[in-house]
Order: C-alpha cells, then sequence, then structure tokens
C-alpha cells in the first residue's frame, strides 16, 4: 500500500559491503486509490440509505374548537352522511349512522368485524364521513386499529372527534353500560 524507496539511487550498502552515504532526499510514497475507493463506497451506501428510509405519516383530522373557536368556514355534516365509531373501555366497538342514532351495532374489531361492516355501508351512502369518537379511557391500540382500518378500506374522509354527552345518551338509550376504568 506504502512504500519507502530508501535506497534506490544507491543500493543496499549493508549487503554489499559499502560505506554508507549519504542518499538525497528519501521519498515516501503512500497509494490512496484504496482509501478514495472506501470513501466513496460510503458516500454511496449512506446516500442510498437515507433514500430508502421514507417517513410513514398517517394523515388525521382531528376534532373542530369548540363553537366560539369555530372557523365560520366549517359545514356541518349531513346526518346522512355520518358514520360514528365508539371504542369503549371494555374492549367494545360501536357504530351507528347518523348523529342521532336509532340503531347501534356492537361490532368487533377486525376483517370479520368493522370491515365487514363498513365494507357493506361504505357503497350504500353518498360521500360518507366516519366519526372515530373513542372513548377517554378506551385502549389506544383499539384507536389504532380503527385508523388501520380505515387505510385498509381506502376511505378517505375520516376524523377524530371527541366522545361527547350526547354519545353517552344514545349509548345510554340503546341499554348499552359504558364501565369506567
Amino acid at each position: 500500500m506504502s512504500e519507502m524507496d530508501q535506497f534506490e539511487e544507491f543500493g543496499n550498502p549493508i549487503k554489499e559491503g559499502r560505506k554508507i552515504q549519504k542518499a538525497g532526499r528519501q521519498t515516501v510514497f503512500t497509494d490512496m486509490n484504496a482509501m478514495v475507493d472506501l470513501a466513496f463506497l460510503l458516500l454511496t451506501f449512506f446516500m442510498l440509505t437515507t433514500t430508502m428510509v421514507k417517513p410513514k405519516i398517517m394523515e388525521v383530522v382531528m376534532p373542530v374548537p369548540k363553537e366560539e373557536d369555530r372557523p365560520a368556514d366549517v359545514q356541518p355534516i349531513r346526518e346522512s352522511r355520518a358514520i360514528s365509531i365508539l371504542p369503549l373501555p371494555d374492549g367494545k366497538l360501536y357504530l351507528y349512522q347518523g348523529l342521532s342514532a336509532e340503531t347501534v351495532a356492537e361490532v368487533p374489531y377486525g376483517e370479520e368485524g368493522i370491515r365487514q361492516k363498513l365494507q357493506n355501508l361504505l357503497p350504500t351512502i353518498d360521500e360518507p364521513v366516519i366519526l372515530i369518537k373513542p372513548h377517554p379511557d378506551s385502549n389506544f391500540r383499539n384507536l389504532v386499529d380503527i385508523l388501520d382500518e380505515m387505510n385498509i378500506l381506502g376511505v378517505s374522509r375520516y376524523a377524530l372527534d371527541d366522545f361527547s354527552e350526547k354519545d353517552r345518551e344514545i349509548l345510554a338509550e340503546a341499554g348499552i353500560e359504558i364501565t369506567e376504568n
């Protein structure tokens, strides 16, 4: 890789039995090709790995502010377009159509539950909006499961909203008790 040419002009005096004469300036030659190759390999490796790592972000519409803080251009959702999903603390999931529900249905999580119910319900509604209203004591994993189902089904209009007193009243009318933690 690197070499020193000490006795190139005069030969090796020890082997030849001569007196050592002062040689001219000693030259040191270092081959930099390997270091340059390594630098380019590292540069291309890190450029390749940084382009492969893309942030994965899920866009979520958060609850609208209170009435006094709400901008004037926010339009209310028509009742015929709204589907509400309510994950509760006991691991149960309830779904109803409209803003004031006559029928509240308990739906299990997963492919046979919420996904199947939404696959049947979404084609019947023109431009549906899904309101996900998790109870404050509900499990965060259940909320993530619901958001995953929205992505799997390709639902483009869904929003997280607060679990309100109106939701409590709707569940109470349907005979559903909420167990608080």
